[in-house]
């Protein structure tokens, strides 16, 4: 951030955090709150009040996907946040022209299996070729051998011809000795549901929150329990309870709408005529 030289008597400037912190204060809403709404870690919001991005993912997509989910919860608008975000943070508008250390990018749950396959292809592969080059002399002996066989005179019986022993071939790698897998937290997994109905163009409420219509694509949400809602003019609303665990990242989600059938309104019915007294008799 660029500094601004206070004179006496000037008011500085609020930092990002802090106007996010008092917007959220004047709608008397609590942090425990937004992360209970969004589903997302409790220390990433504390941390973004305080202007405190370091333990934050370094990807910019996953922490723009955050601030939209904090904006909506406490009813700012998420482009004005993003924007604020990026004109504050935002590598390139440094001024001093200084070199910026990037941190290593964290491994996802899609990079850790395929490093351990191509270990233990590579694993299996030098055991393999180890096995090979120890049984090459051992099958080149055997031809001389049979060679020197045919053209001597036979052998007495009394006499023991000892063949060499190949050698034995190189153990095989236990299945031990493949690395394990890093652990991946739980707060660092991120999945998606694929949201489908019959009829199409329903409107999707995620946790209370607009995510489009179907057909639509919510992702980057951490694992927990959400709540889904459809609704459609002229169908009746449908609700699914969706769950996300690191075992199962990406869920289907469907509903079929119900059309709401129109009750006519009856006619009332006329009103008798009331009975007429002639002369005083009965009609």
């Amino acid at each position: 951030m660029e500094l601004v030289h206070l004179s006496r008597g000037a008011i500085p400037r609020p930092t990002l955090g802090a106007s996010l912190r008092a917007a959220r204060l004047d709608r008397n809403i609590t942090l425990e709150a937004v992360a209970a709404h969004t589903k997302i870690n409790l220390g990433f919001f504390r941390d973004l009040e305080r202007d405190d991005l370091s333990k934050w993912p370094a990807n910019q997509f996953y922490r723009e996907s955050y601030l939209r989910a904090y904006a909506e919860a406490v009813g700012l608008d998420p482009d004005d946040v993003i924007d604020a975000f990026r004109s504050e943070f935002d590598p390139a508008a440094t001024s001093d022209g200084a070199a910026i250390v990037t941190k290593p990018r964290r491994l996802t749950p899609v990079t850790i299996p395929i490093i351990v396959a191509i270990t233990f292809v590579t694993l299996y592969s030098l055991t393999r070729w180890m096995a090979a080059s120890s049984e090459a002399p051992a099958s080149g002996l055997s031809e001389p051998a049979a060679r020197q066989a045919a053209v001597e005179p036979a052998t007495p019986s009394h006499i023991e011809v000892q063949t060499p022993e190949a050698p034995a071939p190189a153990p095989a790698v236990a299945p031990e000795d493949t690395p394990a897998p890093a652990k991946v937290e739980v707060d660092q997994l991120e999945g998606e549901m694929v949201i489908t109905s019959t009829p199409q163009g329903a409107r999707v409420l995620v946790n209370g929150i607009a995510r489009g219509s179907t057909p639509a694509r919510v992702q980057f949400l951490p694992p927990g329990t959400y709540t889904v809602r459809f609704l459609l003019p002229g169908y009746s609303a449908a609700m699914r309870n969706v769950s996300i665990s690191p075992e199962r990242l990406r869920v289907p989600v469907s509903a079929t709408l119900e059309p709401v059938q129109m009750q006519r309104a009856q006619a009332p019915a006329a009103p008798s005529a009331p009975a007429v007294d002639v002369d005083g008799g009965e009609p």
